[in-house]
């Protein structure tokens, strides 16, 4: 027999235990193979019905090793070998019923080894095919174990022969006649007498029974049946987690009925009418010798297999020739564990599970035990001829993902697409390489998803791309079409009631070559994901809530440390009053079964299912109060503990008189005061999302109104603008009314833990997260980072991509803009489109808006003017316009409903390189080089920007561009944000930062404003061309060798001669200095004509001194409160392990009253002085320039940093993914943070001209009028 295509697999000498089940542990890791790696798998006698009337012509196979397979049996049975061999017909069988028994078992032997020689002689050219494993099903043992090469057919057939006869026996059923083969001695089986009376070990036949029911629950029942039936009722497979198949004697039938009347949960089906034939009972015991005589007697040799087998009765891989005797004999006596089987099959992860035979009963059991290979059935051969079709269509998948691998032009050639239709056409015929296709899309999604930093070719990517799309979308094609591309898109500027909605963009390949566009309805894909909880019914809570933590749950340890947090916490907390009574403490217990049931599938759910948790925004969603409560422990607002006394209240019938209702208003009001902001957002009464405590306390709060004057049959509404997916928990009674409307909804029920970490058990919920893992491209992952980081649905920033576009990343700023980076198709160079919406901004702008109040549509025209203006020998530093569009569209949220939105999007030339920002985040560089860079960004744009447009001020702009700037933009917060920018906080005189007391922003400008040597100190003398906005997000190093090169000299101790060396080779030229996002509006002149305060470009001190990096990405907490005398009182506390506090050490000297130490420098601050006269006294010519032209820099600094802070807030506010912003401090704890930065700056500077601070780190004060 040939072994070509066998995958050898190596082990230690594993022990001949028969009861050995920890093999599993001593296999050899599985082989990387080029075709299909498969796992044999050979029916049992429960199909030998599907075996009537075959013979060697059956199989359609012309090879001569079917043959030989037949004639090797037949000389085995003692036969000559004739073309009739081992046939079923009727005119073939033998007469005498237990011999004929024996024939058939035979013949399905010799019919299932004929087949799979059949297999591997059609595999033999290609090899294509490989083995890696063999297993069967109670007798399929045996063909597995001469097909592993343990057993020779001969010794197989005489085998298969003797079995059944041998079990008959047992039961004094015995053969009349002699045959060729003499079984007498071994089936002349008296056990042992009584009062000289033979008692038979089967004195009466029994029916053989499904048992069907949860895990838990059929232990117990097994348990009843044998304290209340003994012996009359006897386990004899584990068929699968949810069934078990036992033996009833017919005597004991009655009472068996009887007992399972107590358990309603189990299902009862008769599988065979009473039998005598009892394989794997422990009354074979005899038998099982008897076999063993047989095998002793006729000199059968059991030899180490050269591939592993599987057992049937619980013994893990065999890799030894007395393990596989074992299980062979284990046949007769011992239980059937094909629960156990399939369990070792999944943790091989063959491709494939080939069912080597008929019947379809070995495809049955593996989908009742939820394995999660394909599997097919060969039976023939030219079923075996599709099986080796689809070995070397996976051969060449393999092949073909090495060849794109190295090719780096991004095109799929005419063999590429050839192979991919090849593929998904085989894929859609035969569902079981379906599901290998599948796997193996989802494998190389998970490389490119995984390790991001891993470099995959152009070419690689758009292969694996349209495997993937073509898979999650093939039934919106026609078959041989390819799926290019997918993108769930928004429709933006169609009328109602379109608008909003979204639809799923389809790239199409047909089968002609040509490319097309189809738009059409989304059907799984959603854009988010909702979890909805409720109250349960009374019945649920015992059924299954109860079931499923006692029993499901049982030995999970997730489930047990929240049971066991959750218990402590209520012992040692004092306010939990103790249960009063049998039904409170029924009631408590139930509450606190349901808490860690809802609260273990949630994180179960994301533990197991990742793949829809990484595809959506989450939000949590309750129709009733019990479920509010439920979903804020679940989202981490309030601790288990202090939701069980209110949970308890509530699962008790009670009636509407006064008394509970205030019982119900004060737990309410109790638990209210306890919430916390939440670690995701809940949806609250109107369907908006909340998050801070605030809100969620208020909602709480509403929920008293609400069990009274809420039905319980009123919709639900959920006003996100998206399409959901809206899953419940075991029990979601009210999910239908969760209303998405207009938008699509999918429900979805999960009932059992168990359908959440095995797959096959909840096919609704296989079918979604194998959709969503399907969508998982790297561009898709790309969209969605993005989309998350700020807030918005990934089906809006889709919308803002186009046909023909192959996304590479997205800018991080801080604007509202939405910065895309992109490709044409067939165009290398690499572009940028930048959106700048009204319908993507939070805070709302005058659309008439000019100077510093331009609304952000505008500013970015502006910008594009300004940038094609540019002088010619500063273009190289910034990107050059494409193009610009501008157009209206339609916008829609739930408190301003429809309306037009404006939008400008122009596209520009992509300059490579690093941000400073992103540099100082990812590297840390020394504080040297920080300060260098710095250095020489503000020594360039003195001398090659402000050069530029130079004119006199002609007075006014601290007025027009500072003053009102301020007043203006905080006007609009107040409109934008009126809970947070607060009359408290903007109308107060004073305001408490960090606990110190600083004049509030009205003081500020009313004393700047009210001293006319304060006003000539602060406006400027001259206007220039000026950048405008360079905060370090927005300038670029092309080339950072050089800073690593000084920053390793700098790590590594070397002397101050090389580190200056390295230093002063930091040069713009040098390093390729860029800059990216002018702000193109100026003191009356905006775009082309853009001319301001050149002061206004020293702002990379904002990112560190300022803590503009550390506010900007969230490493930062921030309370906000009132003192007694109603002084706001804001409190910020950054986070010592961000990485931009670990670069610019910034100690806030000035906030704290310390010095610098410029000869010492520990923190950016000790730099500034000598970066600042650098740029403004580097030497004698620049010195007096600035003299004559600036000599207050430094007070004109600190005023100009905080203008920037104070102005910037309404480019910061948070917003939902509907659009609507969350109106609370906690939510825009970043504008408010902005904000109080921005109150310092001005206070230093005030204090400046008022003569009380005469230094700034460092500078020294001086007035020149």
């Amino acid at each position: 027999m040939s072994t070509d295509s066998t995958v050898y697999l190596t082990a230690k000498q594993p022990s001949h235990s028969k009861t050995d089940a920890h093999i599993t542990a001593d296999r050899a890791q599985s082989v990387d193979i080029e075709g299909l790696n498969v796992v044999a798998f050979f029916p049992g006698l429960g199909s030998r019905s599907a075996y009537r009337d075959i013979d060697q012509n059956t199989i359609g196979g012309t090879s001569p090793a079917v043959a030989e397979i037949y004639a090797e049996a037949a000389r085995a049975l003692g036969q000559v070998p004739t073309p009739h061999s081992l046939a079923t017909g009727a005119e073939s069988l033998p007469e005498d019923p237990v011999e004929r028994q024996g024939y058939i078992s035979a013949a399905v032997l010799t019919h299932n080894l004929a087949i799979y020689h059949e297999l591997q002689e059609q595999n033999r050219d290609s090899g294509a095919l490989q083995f890696s494993a063999y297993a069967g099903e109670s007798f399929g043992v045996l063909a597995a174990a001469v097909a592993g090469g343990s057993l020779s057919v001969h010794d197989g057939a005489l085998l298969a022969y003797a079995f059944t006869p041998i079990l008959l026996g047992v039961s004094n059923q015995r053969a009349r006649e002699e045959s060729s083969i003499d079984l007498t001695r071994y089936t002349h089986v008296l056990s042992q007498t009584t009062d000289a009376l033979p008692v038979l070990p089967v004195s009466e036949p029994a029916y053989v029974i499904a048992l069907r029911g949860q895990t838990g629950d059929l232990t117990r029942v097994m348990q009843a049946l044998d304290q209340n039936l003994g012996a009359a009722v006897e386990l004899h497979k584990r068929y699968s987690p949810q069934q078990y198949n036992i033996y009833v004697t017919t005597s004991a039938i009655s009472a068996f009925v009887r007992v399972l009347r107590s358990y309603p949960e189990i299902t009862v089906e008769e599988l065979k009418k009473a039998t005598t034939f009892l394989a794997h009972s422990r009354r074979m015991t005899e038998a099982r010798d008897a076999l063993d005589r047989f095998i002793n007697d006729r000199n059968i040799v059991f030899s180490d297999p050269h591939t592993p087998l599987i057992s049937n009765n619980g013994a893990g891989f065999l890799l030894s020739g007395d393990q596989i005797r074992n299980a062979v004999l284990a046949m007769t006596d011992e239980i059937m564990d094909s629960q156990h089987t399939t369990e070792l099959i999944d943790e091989l992860q063959p491709d494939l599970v080939v069912e080597i035979g008929r019947g379809g009963k070995s495809l049955q059991l593996l989908r009742d035990n939820a394995v999660r290979v394909g599997s097919l059935s060969v039976s023939n051969g030219l079923q075996a001829k599709d099986l080796i079709r689809m070995a070397t269509l996976a051969r060449q998948l393999q092949r073909t993902v090495k060849k794109v691998d190295n090719r780096a032009n991004g095109m799929l050639d005419a063999v590429d697409v050839a192979v991919l239709r090849d593929l998904t056409i085989a894929a859609s015929q035969q569902p079981a390489f379906d599901v290998y296709l599948q796997k193996s899309a989802l494998s190389l999604a998970f490389d490119s998803l995984r390790y991001p930093e891993k470099i995959i070719s152009p070419t690689s990517t758009r292969f694996r791309e349209a495997l993937q799309y073509t898979l999650a979308y093939r039934e919106r094609v026609r078959p041989g079409e390819l799926v290019l591309n997918a993108r769930l898109r928004k429709h933006l500027a169609d009328d109602p009631p379109e608008t909003r909605l979204a639809y799923l963009e389809l790239t199409v390949l047909a089968e002609n070559g040509l490319l097309r566009e189809e738009e059409i309805d989304p059907s799984i894909d959603t854009e988010v994901l909702i979890f909805h909880f409720e109250r349960p019914t009374r019945a649920h809570v015992g059924a299954r809530i109860r079931h499923n933590v006692h029993t499901a749950l049982r030995g999970n340890s997730l489930a047990q440390r929240i049971r066991d947090a959750l218990t402590h916490q209520i012992l040692v907390n004092a306010t939990i009053a103790e249960p009063v009574g049998l039904a409170d403490t029924i009631a408590r217990a139930d509450a606190v079964d349901h808490l860690v049931h809802q609260t273990a599938m949630f994180r179960l759910f994301q533990r197991h299912r990742p793949g829809m948790f990484a595809h959506s925004h989450v939000f949590l969603e309750a129709t009733d109060l019990f479920g509010w409560v439920t979903s804020l422990v679940v989202g981490q607002a309030i601790a288990p503990e202090n939701a069980v006394e209110l949970l308890t209240f509530l699962l008790q019938p009670r009636s509407t008189e006064s008394a509970p209702l205030q019982e119900l208003q004060e737990l309410v009001t109790s638990l209210s005061a306890k919430i916390q902001d939440s670690e995701l957002p809940l949806l609250s009464e109107d369907g908006s999302p909340v998050l801070s405590r605030t809100d969620l306390r208020r909602e709480t709060l509403n929920y008293i109104r609400q069990s009274t004057d809420r039905s319980s049959t009123q919709r639900r509404p959920v006003q996100l603008q998206a399409s959901a997916t809206v899953v419940a928990l075991s029990y979601g009674s009210q999910l239908d009314r969760v209303d998405t409307s207009p938008h699509h909804r999918n429900t979805l029920l999960v009932r059992t833990p168990d359908e959440l970490w095995r797959h096959g058990v909840n096919s609704t919920l296989d079918t979604i997260e194998s959709h969503a893992l399907l969508s998982a491209t790297r561009a898709h992952r790309a969209v969605r980072e993005f989309a998350q980081n700020r807030n918005m649905l990934s089906s809006t920033v889709n919308s803002y991509i186009y046909s023909g576009e192959r996304v590479t990343g997205f800018g991080a700023g801080g604007s509202e803009s939405m910065t895309i980076f992109f490709q044409r198709e067939g165009d290398d160079e690499l572009l940028v489109r930048k959106v700048l919406s009204e319908a993507l901004t939070t805070a709302r702008w005058d659309a008439n808006g000019t100077g510093v109040m331009l609304p952000p549509f505008i500013k970015a025209k502006r910008q594009a003017e300004y940038l094609t203006a540019l002088p010619q020998e500063l273009k190289e530093f910034l990107p050059r316009v494409k193009s610009i569009t501008e157009r209206e569209i339609r916008a829609s949220n739930t408190k301003d409903g429809d309306r037009k939105a404006h939008e400008l999007i122009y596209e520009m030339t992509f300059i490579k390189g690093t941000e400073i920002s992103e540099y100082v985040r990812r590297y840390q560089p020394p504080l040297a080089i920080v300060a260098k860079l710095y250095e020489q960004i503000m020594t360039f744009i003195r001398d090659n920007v402000h050069s530029y447009r130079r004119t006199p001020s002609p007075g006014n702009t601290l007025e027009e561009q500072y003053f009102r700037k301020i007043e203006n933009r905080l006007l609009l917060c107040r409109q934008t944000a009126p809970n947070t920018f607060s009359s408290d906080l903007l109308d107060s005189d004073e305001i408490i930062i960090n606990g110190q007391r600083y004049r509030n922003f009205r003081n500020l400008l009313r004393a700047f404003r009210d001293n006319l040597t304060y006003r000539q100190i602060l406006e400027t003398r001259f206007h220039t061309l000026v950048i405008g906005d360079t905060n370090t997000e927005n300038i670029k190093i092309g080339d950072l060798t050089l800073l690593h090169t000084a920053a390793r000299l700098i790590r590594n101790g070397a002397s101050k001669h090389d580190i200056r060396d390295a230093l002063a080779a930091i040069t713009p030229k040098n390093i390729g200095l860029k800059f990216l996002d002018p702000r193109a509006i100026g003191f009356r002149t905006e775009g082309a004509e853009t001319r301001d305060d050149p002061m206004y470009d020293n702002k990379p001190w904002h990112n560190s001194i300022g803590h503009y990096d550390e506010i900007h990405n969230e490493y930062f907490d921030l309370e906000l409160s009132n003192t007694t005398e109603s002084t706001p009182s804001i409190s910020i506390r950054f986070h010592e392990d961000n990485p931009y506090r670990q670069t610019y050490q910034v100690r806030d000297v000035i906030e704290h009253g310390q010095t610098v130490s410029p000869d010492h420098p520990a923190g950016i601050e000790d730099y500034f002085a000598k970066v600042m006269n650098t740029v403004y006294m580097q030497d004698e010519r620049t010195k007096v320039q600035y003299g004559l032209d600036d000599p207050n820099w430094i007070t004109r600094f600190v005023f100009i940093m905080g203008t920037h802070f104070a102005a910037m807030p309404p480019f910061h506010f948070a917003s939902e993914i509907d659009g609507n912003l969350i109106d609370s401090p906690e939510i825009q704890r970043r504008p408010l943070a902005i904000y109080a930065e921005g109150i310092k700056w001005l206070n230093w500077a005030l204090e400046m001209l008022e003569g009380t601070r005469t230094e700034f780190l460092g500078v020294p004060v001086v007035y020149i009028y």
